[in-house]
């Protein structure tokens, strides 16, 4: 690209955000303006915080017709399950109301839009899903996912969706994923339950950030499938997870998602098939065995510091 690139990103306190503002400023020479309700300082005069909340489209749209980005990449949504069985009316708004709103923006700005989405789109019978598979969401949350994907589909703008399924990976903010859970639990001698009838391919933020890369160098549109190269169930990626930070397996204790009697309900075969953002995006996706081992050393780097 000739081109200097001005990228947004919307949603910067999150763990895929995390990801994509460290291969940004290690790999690239674009400029990157990074919108979370909290503001942080860099050394980096490349990389700029604003402190603007997703949901304050106004201030959003001022900002963005002085900065005139190129990609507007989202990570912002509502994302517990549960919590959106309850708040349907704050899911709504969050993950569809503001999506249209973003979409109607990016299209003013004349930006490619981005948009992060989820395998909760699917009912979890027959997984791992390629792209060219029906969605038929089963949860609240996944149907306001489906809807905001639509929006984005249906928008006159480039556009990009890419789903994604049970995400890991280094975080300054201390966020919980599935994988701090366990190593938590475990510093606390704390007994787990996991579910051993859950499907998934973990994914790796690392790779993530990278297709969010790739999308961008090679000016993709449409929908992206981007999960690990490991197909298993919650209990073995715990059991990896052990093999590979060193914890005691002991404290599992594997239960049926029925038996947790949760609001919402979860896709038992998920999973997304990786070949299309493999193929086209060339990304080589970790397995958990490679992501967990990454993030072990990053998390040893970051303890060194």
């Amino acid at each position: 690209m000739d081109k200097l690139l001005n990228i947004a990103l919307i949603g910067g306190n999150s763990k895929i955000a995390s990801a994509i503002i460290r291969l940004i400023e290690k790999e690239t020479d674009w400029k990157l303006h990074v919108y979370s309700s909290s503001l942080k300082k860099t050394g980096n005069d490349r990389i700029i915080h604003k402190s603007v909340h997703y949901s304050d489209i106004k201030l959003l749209k001022e900002d963005f017709l002085e900065s005139r980005p190129d990609f507007i990449i989202n990570t912002a949504a509502m994302t517990n399950v549960d919590a959106c069985e309850d708040l349907r009316q704050e899911a709504w708004s969050a993950n569809v109301t503001f999506i249209e709103q973003l979409a109607r923006l990016s299209l003013i700005v004349e930006s490619h839009l981005i948009h992060f989405s989820t395998d909760y789109v699917f009912d979890g019978i027959k997984g791992p899903y390629s792209e060219q598979d029906h969605p038929n969401p089963i949860s609240y949350y996944g149907k306001t996912k489906l809807a905001g994907e639509n929006a984005v589909l249906k928008s006159h703008v480039n556009n990009t969706v890419l789903r994604t399924n049970v995400v890991y990976g280094l975080t300054n903010e201390h966020q919980q994923d599935f994988v701090q859970w366990v190593i938590n639990n475990n510093e606390s001698n704390t007994t787990m339950n996991i579910v051993d009838d859950q499907y998934s391919n973990p994914t790796l933020t690392d790779d993530l950030a990278l297709s969010v890369k790739r999308v961008i160098e090679k000016k993709r549109c449409g929908v992206y499938h981007i999960g690990g190269n490991t197909y298993c169930s919650r209990l073995e990626f715990a059991q990896q997870i052990a093999k590979i930070f060193h914890l005691d397996e002991n404290l599992f204790n594997p239960v049926k998602t029925d038996s947790l009697h949760q609001k919402a309900q979860r896709p038992l075969r998920g999973g997304l098939v990786n070949l299309k953002a493999h193929t086209d995006l060339n990304v080589q996706f970790c397995t958990i065995q490679e992501g967990l081992v990454r993030l072990r050393h990053q998390m040893h780097a970051i303890h060194q510091e």
